[in-house]
């Protein structure tokens, strides 16, 4: 997720190489980190080189990429430089104090940061460079569907408050999140959403907002009704398949949801089609995963999106649409009823639905295509998720061979690997650490790897797992499975 440029980073692009490379190497005191996902180090020395940062723990050093350095205080001696040089290296560190200062005087939850935007409210601990970010992708994402759906928000009521968790320790104490969730949508009382930064996929996390405010748009749809789980769903990761455009500032909608499609996939290639009745009638965790494709199948053909579109806010909106009184007190539509209203949009009967379905079969093999090597792994991290061991470490393998795991793949894999080759195990840890060297958790479930053969090494790297966070322990969770069945 691409975020405005500070001005303390503007003041270090405009540094000379003179001043950088009189750097490179220098020890430093009492030094302080931000990276570009807003973690902040804070008190080990370190060091800067030409590639990146050395942070010197107790328990052995760590090297942070340049890639992931966002600001970066150095108390070191300044003065064997130049004079001229020497101001300017001085404000830039005074400009980097400050924001990490400021960063820090907000980062428990209640001394969380206040704001408004033109139609949300904010509580947040993410540093102000991220928050920014995210209010333009939610100012954008609004006035997209106000316009394609004539949306009006209840000027009466309070604008929906975004709760904004800088990492998922906070989100789970404050909000009372389950693992995992990187956000979730309230709609009784007031609208909230309460949501958390996954520094490992910042793409993941902009498209998991984007599902959750396709359930509150939706919702001003007509605020006395409830979507019924299809379509509300399909849509949700329809919409969730979007991502924001700095440059252009302009919203790309309907992307193409990886994990979702390997998920479907996956079902086909063991003959396990689901039929647009199905679909439609019945609620099922496959409303995220054949209902996000049913939908992208039907926005694909512009006679059928119009169509779509009629029926979706037809199903709130329409006379001649049964709808019964649901939970919440809301009303909604059932099943059977669904469906017919789609047909009708559709200009269908039910006898069309098998020419219907080859169609739509079609357009998942044919039409369909994965965009990223981690289309298999966000696959299969769902499957672990739900406890499918054999799916998921299929799906990694798999996912392994197309074109390598992220850090947070790495690690996921391991925790599977553990029960039967713990070597290997280690070795995806290791890469975890390659990949993202701050996460306390990779170090800590490294050194449990070792207790049993290196005790040394196993307390060394529970120690430096501690040094990045005290807590490490208290937030490792270990997924059993029943059994081996291959839930397929």
């Amino acid at each position: 997720m691409q975020q405005p440029t500070s001005r303390s980073a503007a003041v270090r692009r405009a540094l000379t190489p003179l001043v950088l490379a009189l750097l490179a190497g220098v020890p430093l005191r009492a030094d302080t980190l931000m990276t570009t996902d807003g973690r902040i180090i804070d008190g080990p020395p370190m060091e800067r080189g030409e590639e990146g940062v050395t942070i010197h723990f107790e328990h052995g050093d760590v090297f942070v990429p340049e890639a992931m350095v966002h600001e970066l205080f150095i108390d070191a001696d300044l003065e064997a430089l130049p004079k001229k040089e020497r101001r300017k290296l001085e404000k830039e560190l005074a400009d980097r104090r400050a924001e990490i200062e400021e960063a820090q005087a907000h980062s428990t939850w209640g001394s969380r940061y206040h704001a408004k935007t033109k139609n949300f409210e904010w509580e947040y601990t993410l540093p102000e460079h991220m928050a920014e970010g995210l209010k333009v992708r939610f100012e954008a994402y609004y006035a997209y569907f106000a316009k394609l759906w004539r949306l009006k928000r209840n000027r009466r009521e309070k604008p929906m408050l975004v709760n904004f968790y800088r990492d998922s320790k906070q989100y789970q104490r404050v909000a009372g999140a389950p693992p995992g969730a990187l956000a979730y949508f309230k709609f009784v009382g007031r609208y909230d959403l309460n949501a958390c930064y996954d520094r490992l996929d910042p793409v993941e996390t902009e498209m998991v907002l984007y599902h959750e405010l396709s359930h509150y748009v939706q919702k001003l749809i007509d605020e006395k009704f409830n979507m019924p789980h299809w379509p509300g769903e399909g849509v949700a990761e329809y919409y969730g398949g979007s991502l924001y455009d700095p440059e252009t500032r302009k919203l790309r909608v309907g992307l193409i949801q990886d994990g979702r499609l390997a998920e479907v996939k996956s079902d086909i290639s063991l003959d396990k089609y689901l039929s647009i009745r199905e679909i439609v009638t019945k609620p099922a965790y496959t409303d995220y995963t054949w209902g996000w494709a049913l939908v992208h199948f039907f926005k694909s053909d512009k006679k059928m999106s119009k169509a779509f579109d009629r029926y979706l806010l037809g199903l709130a909106r329409e006379k001649g649409v049964h709808r019964v009184l649901g939970a919440f007190g809301l009303k909604t539509v059932e099943g059977e009823e669904s469906l017919r209203f789609l047909l009708e949009c559709l200009g269908l009967e039910e006898s069309d639905l098998p020419e219907l379905e080859k169609r739509f079969y079609a357009y998942i093999e044919n039409d369909l295509k994965f965009e990223s090597s981690h289309a298999k792994e966000k696959a299969a991290t769902a499957a672990q998720r739900v406890g499918k061991r054999l799916r998921a470490l299929r799906l990694f393998k798999e996912a392994e061979e197309a074109g390598g795991l992220s850090a947070m793949g790495c690690y996921n894999y391991a925790r599977l690997l553990r029960y039967e080759d713990k070597g290997k195990a280690k070795q995806y840890l290791k890469r975890a650490i390659e990949l993202d060297p701050l996460v306390a958790t990779f170090y800590f479930d490294l050194g449990r790897l070792f207790e049993d053969d290196d005790e040394e090494e196993s307390a060394r790297l529970i120690g430096l797992a501690k040094e990045l966070d005290p807590d490490v322990e208290s937030w490792v969770i270990d997924i059993e499975f029943e059994g081996n069945e291959e839930d397929e």
